[in-house]
């Protein structure tokens, strides 16, 4: 039974890691220029990012964003590893005392983690930025006439990889949390 826990544990944790350190979205924004003095249009990529939750951190980190940053890391790093580490202590704790007492905590633990809800507000912004596009169109004076201008901008967000990592680590380590809580009530 001890074997199967430690399995189960180590399974969240390879969850985690590479939800935390793969991309997580990728937002592109392209322009598409037409004017009559152009004969195709043209396009051009003005902005793109993709980024993990490390990578976030970091780059929250970098510009002065401290709070933001700690808050991410506490939510998204350090309390999925003290949870998981917790658990791995109470399989070879000694005592059904403080193997109880753990397994309370991490429950309590998981019940103020922001996990989920940062898992829902990465999917919330993605939702809210996915296949955005903007037409304007607008005169420029060229010598002596007008030439009429279209411009169409384009925003397009994408989930990575990591994102279903991270979320399959939240919904597993709920999952196993209470699996864990249930097993200690018998």
């Amino acid at each position: 039974m001890k074997q199967g826990i430690v399995v189960l544990t180590l399974l969240n944790f390879l969850l985690l890691i590479p939800g935390v350190t793969l991309p997580i979205y990728s937002v592109v924004i392209t322009t598409q220029v037409e004017a009559v003095i152009i004969p195709d249009p043209v396009a051009v990529t003005v902005y793109e990012q993709t980024r993990s939750i490390l990578g976030t951190i970091s780059e929250l980190w970098n510009s002065d964003d401290y709070l933001v940053s700690f808050l991410i890391l506490l939510f998204s790093i350090i309390v999925p590893m003290t949870k998981g580490s917790m658990l791995l202590i109470s399989v070879y704790t000694a005592t059904d005392r403080i193997r109880q007492w753990l397994i309370w905590l991490v429950d309590l633990i998981g019940k103020w983690s922001m996990a989920d809800v940062f898992v829902v507000a990465v999917f919330l912004a993605f939702l809210a930025t996915r296949d955005q596009a903007q037409v304007n169109s607008f005169s420029v004076p060229v010598l002596f006439q007008q030439i009429d201008v279209a411009m169409e901008t384009h925003l397009t967000s994408t989930l990575g990889s990591g994102f279903y990592f991270f979320l399959a680590y939240c919904l597993f380590s709920v999952f196993w949390t209470q699996v864990l809580k249930h097993q200690q009530r018998r």
